[in-house]
């Protein structure tokens, strides 16, 4: 069992929407389009339904959100993947790594980054309820 999989089976889990999961081939058209590659990490926790997920406290953003989404960030430097619902984002610097650091970016200073996360993973084993 992955890290991932353990993630999304421990405890009591509630999707909030029924929406269809991402083809590879639209991961592959918006990473194209933001010239990043998501951590493999994200790409299965989306494919194992984790999108929806009640269980962490910020919403983990569908990949063609996180494509709109960049418009609130004052640079292309990050690509953000998380929302907290009051403005501020968790972002991955684009980076050639394979598991980037998450960063939180606080909408009130401006946007300044702060890493919060080792790895996407790590962030989600942490913002669990």
């Amino acid at each position: 069992m992955t890290a991932i999989e353990r993630i999304l089976t421990t405890g009591h889990s509630m999707r909030t929407d029924d929406a269809p999961m991402p083809t590879e081939a639209e991961f592959r058209s918006i990473e194209a389009k933001l010239g990043f590659r998501f951590p493999d990490s994200y790409r299965e926790f989306v494919r194992l339904g984790g999108l929806g997920e009640l269980r962490i406290n910020h919403r983990v953003l569908p990949p063609f959100e996180i494509l709109e989404s960049l418009r609130y960030l004052p640079d292309r430097e990050y690509v953000p993947f998380a929302a907290n619902g009051c403005g501020d984002l968790y972002c991955w610097p684009r980076t050639e790594t394979a598991e980037p650091v998450v960063l939180f970016a606080d909408h009130e200073t401006g946007y300044t980054y702060n890493e919060v996360a080792a790895s996407f993973t790590q962030w989600l084993e942490e913002e669990r309820f």
